[in-house]
């Protein structure tokens, strides 16, 4: 995956806990998942996918973890793709920052897909984690403007077009029985393009709450203390040096004066 932003954050962290985190609960769910698919129930899907009567609320936070044991292959596709455009978007948003997008987008998908079948009762798709990946890649390439990946590490696709592909897949994945309910699917795409673009008031995208570890904080706070007193250290020597040389130049004019006056 190639683009032109490099535009990470290295003081919040170099590894994306946060996308680990997340693919590391994918991960176990899927096992969990396979661990009681001969079983009459299967309390991991069970439990995790969303209800449209919300006889389950907890299952609008829940369904992107509903893995289907089946889709072996699209899964692993799944966890590639989340965890290539999570990690990258992560260094603008921080831990916190990217764990708060995903389950807000995971969180409004859910609601908007509930609200449409609530206007316009039809058979519907069943929530997965496509919706808020779609969102997450809808996003990351708002903010990659003008750049590309490699489709396949063979076709570029600009991230323009990547990001119209994203809105045609959450509205027409969502909405085969009824195109308005696909609509309403798409209100974290909205959501998350007033963010990106910064159009939403007091919310600036990746200007998120600190909320590092105070073990971190204080290991940043060393660290940077080191590097300014190096920056002092340093300054403090070539004043030194400066004034060094004044002196010297000084005793060499004074002893030419001297010689001349002989």
């Amino acid at each position: 995956m190639r683009s032109s932003w490099n535009a990470g954050r290295s003081h919040r962290g170099d590894r994306p806990l946060a996308t680990i985190g997340i693919v590391g609960a994918l991960a176990i769910c899927f096992l969990g998942s396979f661990f009681f698919s001969g079983q009459p129930t299967n309390p991991f899907f069970d439990q995790l996918a969303f209800t449209p009567d919300l006889s389950k609320p907890w299952t609008l936070l829940t369904y992107p973890f509903s893995v289907l044991v089946g889709r072996v292959f699209w899964f692993a596709i799944a966890l590639w793709v989340t965890y290539q455009f999570m990690s990258d978007l992560e260094r603008r948003l921080g831990a916190w920052g990217m764990a708060l997008f995903f389950f807000a987008v995971t969180l409004l998908g859910g609601f908007g897909f509930f609200i449409g079948l609530q206007l316009f009762p039809t058979p519907s798709t069943v929530l997965s984690l496509n919706l808020p990946l779609e969102v997450v890649v809808f996003t990351w390439s708002l903010t990659n403007a003008g750049g590309q990946i490699m489709l396949f590490a063979v076709i570029p696709v600009p991230t323009r077009v990547l990001m119209w592909l994203c809105v045609a897949a959450v509205v027409i994945e969502h909405g085969w029985g009824s195109p308005f309910v696909g609509l309403f699917a798409a209100l974290p795409l909205l959501v998350a393009w007033l963010y990106a673009t910064d159009r939403i008031p007091f919310m600036r995208f990746g200007a998120v709450p600190d909320l590092t570890p105070k073990k971190e904080q204080k290991r940043d706070n060393r660290q940077f203390d080191s590097y300014m007193s190096d920056i002092k250290s340093r300054e403090r020597e070539r004043a030194e040096k400066e004034r060094l040389r004044k002196m010297f130049e000084s005793s060499l004019s004074d002893e030419d004066k001297d010689e001349k006056g002989r």
